[in-house]
């Protein structure tokens, strides 16, 4: 073993010494996690030897991973409660002349219109094909109107 190795473990066994704590340090989350990133020791020792949740060590293993971690402990991101008089305004859209809204307004009926047509289309389709499958499986599948059932 090199030097760091041995550091790492002195460490890792001072930790362990430690685990009668209720919250780890940021030091010690990031040993916690470093040894299961670096060294692969299993979630499991590691939770039976600093006396942490499987579940907490995998929360730190995704927040290290996300990027999200706080340089001290407690530091995270504070909450602010919003000002209504800092929320940004909403921007003013340029009025357009008689002649823009006209020419907007074609455009859009004229897709508005090829829409439907399209939709008209897809539902004559799905016609066809349920009258097909009521004649080839000898089986009614629309409901009839009024018919209880």
């Amino acid at each position: 073993m090199d030097k760091t190795e041995d550091l790492e473990l002195m460490e890792l066994q001072e930790l362990a010494l430690n685990r009668g704590r209720q919250h780890k340090s940021l030091a010690e989350t990031r040993m916690i996690v470093k040894a299961y990133l670096l060294n692969h020791v299993p979630i499991k020792q590691l939770s039976a030897d600093f006396g942490v949740s499987c579940r907490t060590i995998r929360r730190w293993i995704r927040t290290f991973a996300d990027g999200k971690v706080p340089k001290k402990r407690g530091e995270g991101t504070p909450y602010v409660k919003p000002n209504p008089s800092s929320m940004p305004k909403k921007s003013q859209k340029p009025v357009e002349s008689e002649a823009e809204e006209l020419a907007r307004l074609r455009e859009e009926n004229k897709r508005l219109a090829e829409a439907l047509k399209m939709a008209e289309w897809m539902n004559h389709a799905k016609d066809v094909m349920i009258d097909e499958a009521e004649k080839m499986f000898n089986i009614p599948i629309r409901k009839k109107a009024g018919a209880k059932q």
